[in-house]
């Protein structure tokens, strides 16, 4: 293990050169792009990268600094923000939208979403909750997805910063804020008068939303019998291997009956 200086595109792209070329394979890699602004790093590496069996990135995505500089006259300052969104209509869509900030969040998504199965995008924000970056997340391995979710959940929220997932503008989660009701109300949105399986259940919560299968059990817990009869799941008595269900617990096997809405 060794560390190199230079510049990031021109290490990146000789030695995923040098791979390709001797026809090798890519070990299990999680690469961080921590910049410092937001040149050459263009959204083609990023490409390159999750294209690779077994890899993952992580980047910080400094949108403020680049929407000061969406309307510069220089040319290579537009070039590299070309680069990085690896969309030659990046510019003129974020500059018609009225909220640029998030025009230029949900088109650098789109683009990870072309190449990655899974992608997330974490709101940083200062003890003002006043949101000063993204981190963006993109894997093609569930499992991976999954631990990374557990990284931003088990982050100290005491610090200086806040996290907060916004992968979907419907679904915004503030990890320290209660997850039961948001939780509660996507998988009414999905499974409403449907009887599941928890393995299902688990599926959706681990791959489309925020939470994690802890989350989704205590949830499940709590709509058993703490809440007004209307909002009850109810469970059948026994799992999908015959044997009888353990009131309050949520195993794989479990059938799950969802209120209607």
């Amino acid at each position: 293990m060794h560390a190199e200086s230079g510049d990031f595109r021109q290490k990146l792209e000789a030695l995923l050169d040098r791979i390709d070329e001797d026809k090798a394979t890519l070990a299990p890699t999680f690469v961080f792009i921590d910049p410092f602004g937001f040149a050459r790093i263009p959204f083609a590496l990023v490409k390159r990268l999750l294209q690779k069996k077994r890899c993952e990135v992580l980047i910080t995505f400094m949108v403020d600094a680049i929407n000061r500089f969406l309307e510069h006259p220089d040319p290579q300052i537009v070039g590299h923000i070309d680069d990085l969104f690896g969309a030659p209509d990046c510019l003129k869509r974020a500059l018609a939208s009225p909220d640029r900030i998030a025009a230029l969040r949900d088109i650098y998504q789109q683009q990870l979403k072309n190449v990655a199965r899974f992608v997330r995008y974490f709101e940083m924000r200062d003890a003002n909750n006043r949101v000063q970056y993204f981190l963006f997340f993109a894997s093609n391995h569930p499992l991976g997805h999954v631990k990374m979710k557990e990284a931003m959940w088990a982050t100290d929220t005491q610090g200086n910063f806040r996290f907060s997932d916004a992968t979907n503008p419907l679904q915004t989660v503030l990890f320290e804020a209660d997850f039961s009701l948001p939780l509660w109300n996507m998988l009414q949105g999905r499974f409403a008068g449907q009887e599941v399986r928890t393995d299902k259940i688990l599926d959706f919560v681990n791959d489309e939303t925020a939470f994690l299968g802890k989350h989704m059990r205590a949830t499940l817990k709590k709509h058993l019998d703490e809440v007004p009869p209307s909002n009850r799941i109810v469970v059948r008595e026994a799992k999908k291997d015959g044997k009888k269900w353990r009131h309050g617990t949520f195993p794989p096997g479990v059938f799950v009956t969802f209120p209607p809405l």
